[in-house]
């Protein structure tokens, strides 16, 4: 029974986080991206009270994500955030709770599959998958110092182990 009352409160916030996030990215996609923007270096946009530099999209996935500009633990219960780092100095890393609409499915990607960022002012970098790793939770400088222009992590299903997604910068577009 207990188990049971575990599971469906977990798939309700698995639905929330996920219903969330797109009206967040809803928000996002309808804010002015002009020429203006992009030259004042504005680098995010307020939703509900939260900086968010823009949005992820994983097209073989079907999965389009809201970035929050700042990691905050809290907030992974609504969108990915931004743990370390930069899309514009290529050293971004990016942590999301493992949801099945969040970052849970990123177990998913392939080597050479394409993941975008949709900048708050306009830009969009695009990205190629270069590797996947599963690391242990205390190995956070192994996450966030690499040779790769965005690590994207998660949580494995049991918590344990840290799952990796590498990327290499390919071009902004």
């Amino acid at each position: 029974m207990l188990a049971g009352l575990l599971l469906a409160h977990n798939l309700i916030e698995d639905y929330r986080a996920g219903s969330s996030a797109k009206e967040i990215v809803r928000t996002i996609e309808q804010a002015p991206k002009t020429a203006k923007a992009k030259k004042s270096g504005k680098s995010t946009i307020k939703v509900n009270g939260t900086d968010y530099s823009g949005y992820l999209n994983f097209p073989t996935l079907n999965l389009t994500l809201p970035v929050a500009s700042k990691w905050r633990f809290s907030q992974l219960e609504v969108s990915p955030a931004t743990y370390t780092g930069t899309a514009k100095d290529r050293d971004w890393t990016v942590a999301g709770h493992n949801f099945v609409n969040h970052f849970g499915r990123l177990n998913q990607l392939k080597v050479g599959d394409k993941v975008y960022f949709e900048a708050a002012a306009g830009q969009r970098y695009v990205y190629q998958v270069q590797k996947m790793e599963v690391l242990q939770p205390t190995a956070i400088s192994k996450i966030v110092q690499s040779k790769y222009d965005l690590s994207l992590f998660t949580c494995t299903y049991d918590g344990t182990t840290r799952f990796t997604v590498r990327c290499r910068f390919l071009q902004i577009k």
